[in-house]
């Protein structure tokens, strides 16, 4: 088999659309990326499950916390998007994500990315939840407030790819209300996506060699 994917959940329902029929996929939660040493771990060993049974592992991932910093192959090559944070792959790309910060501060939400917390119950309203049951409503309130005080919006990004946007609509107009956001829509891209899926790897993606591994610079150049 020439390419297998080993992707967030954020990202495989988009890409899925691009792949090949019979491709392999390995999908891990959102809430791995809580702890970045244990997901660098996670990811390593699915890499090494795969490595040597096809040509190129693309991995549907960013730099993540430099959880992919490190991750190395003997037999296979890994492709990774060269980006720092999921959202600039469905803005087009890093820069294109520190323009809308520059903006203003801004949580994002992408249909992956609902989905993604719906599955797991990983996303701020869920926390609050179960920060709620734990340490009672006031304490939630100041913890959970405090993770969301530097966001003055929520922008969710809507892509071509995107399926039941009312739905997402619904869950991103709650939580923008819940934690006093303004709520914004702007449209995205599945461009980097579809590149990563098709081998169109020339510009914006990192191409780990077998025998080497990834490193933190290859993303900052």
């Amino acid at each position: 088999m020439r390419m297998k994917v080993i992707a967030c959940r954020v990202m495989i329902d988009e890409m899925r659309g691009f792949l090949p029929a019979g491709v392999e996929t390995e999908v891990f939660e959102i809430s791995r990326h809580i702890r970045p040493k244990r997901l660098k771990e996670d990811l390593q060993a699915a890499v090494d499950r795969m490595d040597g049974t096809c040509e190129f592992i693309l991995l549907g991932y960013g730099l993540c916390s430099n959880a992919v910093v490190g991750l190395r192959t003997r037999k296979s090559r890994l492709v990774i998007p060269k980006i720092h944070d999921c959202i600039g792959v469905f803005l087009g790309s890093h820069q294109a994500y520190l323009d809308e910060m520059k903006k203003e501060p801004a949580f994002f939400l992408t249909q992956g990315y609902i989905r993604g917390y719906q599955s797991d119950r990983s996303g701020p309203l869920d926390e609050l939840e179960k920060v709620t049951r734990r340490h009672g409503r006031e304490r939630a309130e100041k913890i959970v407030g405090e993770l969301m005080h530097p966001y003055k919006r929520l922008v969710y990004i809507k892509t071509a790819q995107a399926a039941d946007v009312e739905a997402d609509r619904e869950y991103s107009v709650a939580m923008a209300a819940r934690f006093n956001l303004r709520y914004e829509e702007r449209p995205g891209t599945s461009e980097l996506l579809r590149c990563l899926a098709s081998g169109e790897w020339d510009r914006g993606f990192v191409v780990i060699e077998p025998g080497r591994e990834a490193t933190l610079e290859q993303f900052m150049d």
